[in-house]
């Protein structure tokens, strides 16, 4: 089983465009990614309107707006032990 991030995102958006980008290089097929766009539900688009992107893991935030190397790899390592 792979783990799985979730990005919350919307069309339109440069700095979620560079994170997925990032996330999936990163990533290179060892979890899966499921974007999911905040304009498809008003309680999405009223939580996260100008917080975009937020990737969470398990339920919790990991990291907003920038794609972070370091917690990423974290989770990975921490999914796989």
């Amino acid at each position: 089983m792979y783990p799985k991030f979730y990005v919350y995102s919307k069309r339109g958006c440069h700095l979620c465009e560079e994170l997925i980008e990032q996330l999936i290089e990163f990533l290179n097929s060892r979890a899966k990614i499921e974007i999911i766009d905040i304009e498809s539900s008003k309680d999405l688009l009223n939580k996260y309107h100008a917080d975009i992107p937020v990737v969470t893991f398990n339920d919790k935030e990991i990291f907003k707006h920038f794609f972070n190397k370091d917690i990423t790899e974290q989770v990975l390592e921490n999914f796989n032990q």
